[in-house]
């Protein structure tokens, strides 16, 4: 490790003693000595103060060498159609209405397309969308294929049709922080929609967007663990792993065998972790024992809306270090690579419980309705025991209309337990269970070094084997709409269990699928959790799902129109309006609920929303990153490609138009803008000085 000096600039500028700097770095620093402003920052009495609180030990600011091939000032200013933006400039004005389409004059011209390809050294794609599957290695495939439009689902049938619909136009197979730095700038320069995919598994389908520049993150795969690390203001120091954007949980498995460590990555191997996963919270089979995804933050760097790349920690942009760490993926700017928190080696012991009202395999048993329900009451009373000592129930309630039957299935894991504590901490579970006439043989044990795999969604059944052998099908695909609800521990008290109870029951009878999670990410778990977390998990008791029976599209199954999506939403919406009514001061995961939510706001992100949307309005005043349920998404809409008005579900086969809705937030920070930066400049960016 090397001792630096640092001193925090305006602007968010960055005088770095002790490693080369880029040559752009350079010129701004010369620019900025020669003024006055900056004579006069150095001349301030409490830069003494600032020197001796930033000497600090720290690994390399970028992580990788990939990050240090950059987009300088002088190549930029050679071409304009990758300028850079400004975010200290007065107030911004291109505001048109819509995103430019093809057809539209403003679309740049076939000649444009090559000159930015030659630009990006031939990195800029020009994908068919993937007809035969969800594939993470696709730069247009996603999971969740309704938000397409439907317009190229994987399919059994070779003459079916197959249209760009929601997919992006172009795709930008990002190698470098340059290649994502000239995408983001010639998306702004040109009006054009931008969207960001690393692996598409979002659910609500903001990695793509029609008529649309792609940034493809899913090649930046680097990672390196660091046996003993220092944070960059010394507040930690321990084991730590740096990894890029296009890592995936598996990759990160890997790394924690090869290093005897663990870190929190997704229970789906092949989500992407430094993604939506990261940024919007992030479980795990850990959240009841270190926490959440984002509460293990150490450092990251990313491209903002500017084009300009940015480290963000503790001291440094810290409203956006902020923002990033639970405020939403794509958001706030693309997220690059990120160093987090790692531990000890944590194995993980778990097991399985089943019971339906279908008699089991070799059983003539079969369970009532009420013994079921009862049955279920008994777990929902036992889930606080899961969350104290740091576990995860990972369960599903099938309703009467799938092929079990009234089904619950339930994974119970705990960290760093031993064989004979597990039995001792599940008997009264299970004691419980054989008193109510459900007869629950003794649980097999499963022992894991890392994480348990917990996503079914990547695992092909038998039925679908010969789709895989054809290379038809990567993953099966969702094509179904979901909710989600943080039900606080308040709602599982004696005497709000029945209520909790009763609504989760009415959302089953209407045949819905039920998928809950028993887990708890309070605060005292991590000393990192001053972040952008939706505040209501630190109170969570149950993360609770529900979506329709048919969460997997299969290649065979009929398409769900956009009407009957419509249709489903509103079943949905009036199916968990009641679990809202009986969990105040509940909220919902971004990253696995309804961003079409009539509460998305308060939803998904609580109390922090208005500081979000002032770091939105900040970093991003030209709403170049958008999706549906993120941040400041209110401002823009999907409309048809004449720019008319929809009715119903939004699907993203059209073009993004603005509303109307402009933050208040945003028109003062503009104001602010406009009479000028002197107040801005006057302050110590970076150390908490004016930061909210």
């Amino acid at each position: 490790m090397t001792t630096i000096a640092h001193i925090v600039l305006p602007h968010n500028g960055l005088i770095d003693e002790g490693r080369e700097q880029r040559s752009a770095m350079e010129e701004r620093e010369k620019t900025w000595i020669k003024t006055d402003a900056m004579a006069r920052y150095l001349e301030h009495k409490a830069v003494t103060l600032i020197l001796h609180f930033l000497l600090f030990r720290t690994a390399c600011a970028l992580n990788f060498d990939w990050e240090r091939t950059q987009l300088t000032d002088s190549e930029a200013a050679l071409n304009s159609a990758i300028r850079f933006g400004s975010l200290a400039s007065s107030v911004v004005t291109d505001r048109e209405e819509c995103r430019a389409v093809p057809g539209d004059a403003s679309w740049p011209s076939d000649a444009a397309w090559a000159s930015l390809n030659d630009t990006l050294d031939g990195a800029l794609l020009k994908p068919r969308p993937l007809a035969s599957s969800f594939s993470t290695e696709d730069p247009t495939s996603v999971m969740s294929q309704w938000a397409s439009g439907s317009s190229c689902t994987p399919t059994l049938y070779p003459n079916s049709t197959c249209t760009q619909g929601g997919f992006p136009i172009y795709v930008v197979r990002a190698t470098t922080i340059k290649h994502i730095q000239i995408a983001v700038n010639f998306a702004r320069n040109h009006n054009i929609r931008l969207v960001i995919k690393n692996t598409g598994h979002d659910f609500n389908g903001k990695s793509i967007g029609g008529y649309s520049l792609g940034v493809w993150t899913h090649k930046l795969k680097d990672m390196v663990y660091h046996a003993n690390y220092t944070s960059p203001t010394g507040s930690y120091t321990g084991r730590a792993v740096a990894y890029s954007a296009g890592v995936q949980a598996y990759e990160g498995t890997a790394l924690m065998r090869k290093n005897n460590m663990t870190f929190i990555v997704a229970g789906g191997a092949t989500v992407g972790i430094a993604g939506g996963f990261l940024q919007g919270g992030g479980h795990s089979s850990y959240t009841s024992y270190y926490g959440l995804a984002a509460d293990q933050v150490l450092a990251l760097t990313a491209v903002t809306a500017d084009g300009r790349v940015v480290e963000c920690h503790e001291g440094l942009n810290e409203d956006l270090f902020w923002a990033f760490r639970g405020g939403g993926g794509g958001t706030f700017g693309i997220l690059t690579s990120v160093v987090v928190r790692a531990f000890s080696l944590t194995p993980i012991i778990s097991s399985s419980i089943r019971f339906s009202t279908t008699p089991n395999p070799g059983s003539n048993t079969s369970l009532s309705a009420e013994t079921f329900w009862a049955g279920m009451e008994a777990y929902w009373k036992f889930s606080p025991q899961i969350c104290a000592a740091g576990g995860l129930g990972y369960n599903f309630i099938y309703p009467t209309n799938t092929p079990t039957g009234l089904t619950f299935t339930v994974g119970i894991s705990v960290p760093n337990m031993s064989a004979i504590a597990y039995g001792r901490f599940l008997h009264p579970l299970i004691q419980e269970l054989n008193d109510l006439g459900i007869e629950v043989p003794l649980p097999a044990l499963k022992r894991s070094l890392h994480t348990v795999d917990t996503d079914d969604n990547i695992s092909l059944s038998h039925s679908h084997s010969h789709l895989a052998s054809r290379g038809i099908l990567h993953e099966l695909t969702p094509h179904t709409l979901l909710s989600s609800r943080l039900f606080p521990r308040s709602s599982f008290s004696p005497s709000t269990l029945p209520q909790t109870h009763t609504a989760i029951r009415t959302l089953v009878a209407s045949n819905l699928t039920f998928h809950g999670m028993s887990y708890c990410p309070l605060s005292s778990l991590s000393p990192f959790t001053a972040n952008a977390v939706n505040p209501a998990f630190r109170t969570t008791l149950l993360h609770a799902q529900a979506y329709f029976p048919t969460a997997h599209w299969d290649g065979a199954a009929p398409l769900l129109s956009r009407a009957e999506l419509t249709a489903q939403h509103g079943v949905l919406q009036a199916a968990v309006q009641q679990w809202r009514d009986v969990s105040p001061g509940g909220g919902s995961y971004v990253n696995e609920g309804d961003a079409q939510d009539w509460e998305w706001q308060q939803g998904f992100y609580g109390a922090n929303y208005p500081e979000l949307r002032e770091v939105k309005a900040r970093w991003d005043p030209w709403g170049v990153f958008w999706g549906v349920g993120m941040v400041g998404s209110e401002e823009w809409e999907v409309r048809d490609l004449e720019g008319g008005k929809r009715m119903g579900i939004v699907v993203q086969d059209g073009r993004v138009c603005r509303t109307g809705c402009h933050h208040v937030g945003q028109q003062r920070h503009e104001k602010k803008r406009a009479v000028g930066n002197k107040q801005e400049e006057n302050q110590f960016h970076g150390f908490g000085f004016g930061f909210r």
